[in-house]
């Protein structure tokens, strides 16, 4: 795999790895939270449901062929921003999210901390991938990169987003679908592929 599509970065400046993303199967997501989950209800004021979604930490998304890819935001871009985390070739970044003991994992498929709707994606392939920019609403957002989101569309037809602040207008990272975006940031939001 090439190295430049290793590093982190802009969704824009890393087409060749949804290249590499497409048409595999997802077999596994995990979160890599700040906070013990249930602590991450407390701290983010969300409900148990949601914990997989909406606490704050990357994720990591675990594919058949061995690549692994992380993702997290970038508040000074604001903007989603994403990496290999590990390959088919035995390669594993320099600082794996994986053996970082800060952080604890959610499972994607976890019955309490996760919606059901998560069953409906993990195990299914991805199909098509798309960079959602946000329509800068002032000069200083001007300057900025604006990639809010990466949504994937798996062979089911479901979808889900990986997003910067668009459950809540923050710089936070989630995961989410689309009916987590507030209307209102809806509005200003393009869809790329």
């Amino acid at each position: 795999m090439d190295a430049d599509i290793r590093v982190s970065s802009l969704p824009s400046e890393n087409r060749k790895l949804f290249q590499k993303v497409k048409h595999q199967t997802l077999y596994k997501m995990i979160r890599f939270s700040w906070w013990e989950r249930h602590k991450a209800m407390v701290q983010c004021g969300i409900a148990e449901e949601d914990v997989f979604s909406l606490t704050a930490g990357p994720v990591l998304m675990y594919f058949h062929s061995g690549l692994v890819i992380g993702a997290a935001c970038d508040p000074e871009r604001n903007s989603v921003l994403i990496w290999v985390e590990r390959d088919d070739t035995g390669y594993v970044s320099d600082d794996p999210i994986e053996t970082d003991t800060d952080l604890f994992s959610i499972n994607a498929l976890d019955k309490q901390y996760s919606s059901s709707y998560w069953r409906q994606i993990v195990g299914h392939r991805i199909e098509e991938i798309s960079i959602i920019k946000s329509i800068p609403q002032n000069a200083l957002l001007a300057e900025l990169a604006n990639e809010v989101g990466i949504e994937f569309v798996i062979d089911n037809g479901e979808k889900f987003i990986l997003s910067h602040g668009l459950h809540n207008s923050s710089d936070d990272f989630s995961v989410i679908t689309e009916s987590y975006i507030d209307r209102r940031i809806l509005e200003n939001l393009k869809w790329e592929n």
